[in-house]
């Protein structure tokens, strides 16, 4: 009976959106909702003339713009104080599947999910992408995403031409051997709006899931292993926080191809999503709690061992669960890229700075992912110099000024320690690092504003994070 009971609560747990966003009272913020920004307005079109006027108004005026998809990047990206926000996601059309070329052709404020809708009955299957199909097409290639596949390279090597609308206000359509590409893909909407692009495809492969409990001290040499091995097409793993295990356990998930295509399987919805928003809502309380979390987690990813899954579905991880409306707190994430030889001593020295119970911290680790990040020639602000493995970090904190700060020098310290071992982190989130830490992590950074004087004179497009780090 109290079993029973327990299922009905845990099924009767309400999953509350996260409100945040665009709205026409003035006042905007991105999923933090840590850079409120009052702004002069917020315009949405389908017309491409009327972004044009808009551009060449700003130019006359002396306005800023903007550019705004699904805000799911954590800096003041989409949006700049008293600015003009284009919101883009009106410009949501699938304007070509080329089935026997393997591209399509897309507007930028479409999302992963309606490009896998539309080539999923073509045997097609996007070569890069996230792990959730939830962003715009035009905000992952503006923060040139990555995710599980490690042979296609960077999200911004699989363009193959952009339609670009410019400072100026002109319409212009740029390949991928145009050496402005290497500024707009990871730009962060600098140096104009992304209207459509060209995606290369792959086919939509079928792999078997191969599942394996090893210590962090031995995934530097399992994951060369990987890399050499031409059968398997991704890769991911889970670090443990719990405190038992503390950055000493793991869970690898490789998926070796089976040398068949699939044109049928259905895309996979969101399952058991109750189920997982109760284990991570566990987690997150920290202590003995996140080891019963860490069980859990481990226990499900053990049992998807030896399935069979397609290329597509791979891309389509659950996202809902992570929900967290929690007043007095906050859930940011970090990334942190590391050379993969450098891997076994960054988590040893990892170990010396966070506490393995965080029960009673304000700062909580709630869980750590790793991904390839391949050596990246294609954009200007790279994060991977050379082969990276990434480090996605879930972390909690409150919001009174005393824990932002904290959770600021962690960051910091943490950034330190990154850049000690040759590596960098990820632009997209929060600006807890310093402008000395961004400049050692981007030595491009001066290249990179001045392209953006030479292109963008009267800074049209800026956001808080240009005002942040390049101002």
């Amino acid at each position: 009976m109290v079993f029973i009971l327990a299922i009905i609560v845990m099924f009767n747990i309400p999953i509350e959106e996260k409100k945040y966003g665009l709205t026409q009272s003035g006042l905007t913020t991105d999923y933090t909702g840590l850079l409120p920004e009052h702004v002069d307005q917020v315009t949405k079109t389908t017309n491409r003339q009327d972004l044009q006027k808009i551009v060449k108004q700003a130019n006359a005026e002396g306005k800023h713009i903007s550019i705004a998809g699904l805000q799911h990047s954590q800096g003041g990206h989409t949006y700049y104080k008293d600015g003009i926000v284009i919101d883009m996601r009106t410009f949501n059309k699938i304007l070509e599947v080329n089935e026997k070329e393997k591209t399509v052709r897309v507007e930028a404020g479409a999302t992963w999910e309606d490009v896998q809708k539309a080539i999923q009955p073509y045997g097609l299957a996007l070569k890069v992408t996230q792990s959730q199909s939830i962003f715009t097409i035009g905000g992952s290639l503006s923060v040139n995403a990555h995710g599980r596949d490690i042979r296609f390279g960077p999200m911004s090597s699989t363009v193959k031409e952009l339609t670009l609308l410019t400072p100026q206000g002109e319409i212009k359509t740029i390949t991928n051997k145009d050496p402005n590409i290497h500024y707009v893909l990871g730009g962060y909407g600098l140096f104009g709006v992304i209207l459509d692009v060209t995606l290369v495809l792959t086919d939509n492969e079928v792999y078997t899931i191969h599942t394996k409990n090893i210590k962090t001290s031995e995934y530097e040499s399992h994951f060369t292993k990987v890399l050499n091995n031409p059968d398997i097409a991704m890769n991911y793993a889970r670090v443990s926080v719990a405190p038992s295990s503390f950055l000493n356990d793991m869970v690898v998930i490789d998926y070796y191809k089976t040398g068949k295509m699939d044109h049928v399987t259905k895309l996979k919805g969101e399952d058991f999503v109750h189920l997982t928003k109760y284990s991570l809502d566990i987690g997150r309380k920290g202590g003995l709690l996140e080891d019963l979390f860490w069980k859990t987690q481990n226990f499900y990813l053990n049992q998807l061992d030896g399935s069979k899954i397609t290329r597509n579905n791979v891309m389509r991880s659950e996202s809902t669960f992570m929900e967290f409306n929690n007043p007095e707190k906050v859930e940011v994430l970090q990334e942190f890229f590391v050379p993969i030889s450098e891997f076994d001593e960054y988590i040893e020295d990892l170990k010396k700075l966070l506490p393995a119970n965080d029960a009673k911290e304000d700062f909580k680790i709630h869980n750590i992912t790793i991904r390839f990040a391949a050596k990246d020639n294609t954009t200007t602000l790279n994060y991977a110099k050379e082969d990276m493995l990434g480090l996605v970090i879930l972390i909690q904190h409150g919001l009174q000024e005393r824990d932002i700060e904290h959770a600021k020098d962690m960051i910091q310290k943490w950034t330190n320690l990154t850049l000690e071992h040759g590596g960098t982190y990820y632009l997209p989130y929060y600006r807890y690092q310093t402008k000395t830490q961004f400049k050692e992590s981007y030595p491009n950074w001066k290249k990179f504003k001045e392209k953006k004087k030479k292109q963008d004179p009267n800074e049209v497009f800026v956001n808080n994070f240009y005002q942040n780090y390049f101002k």
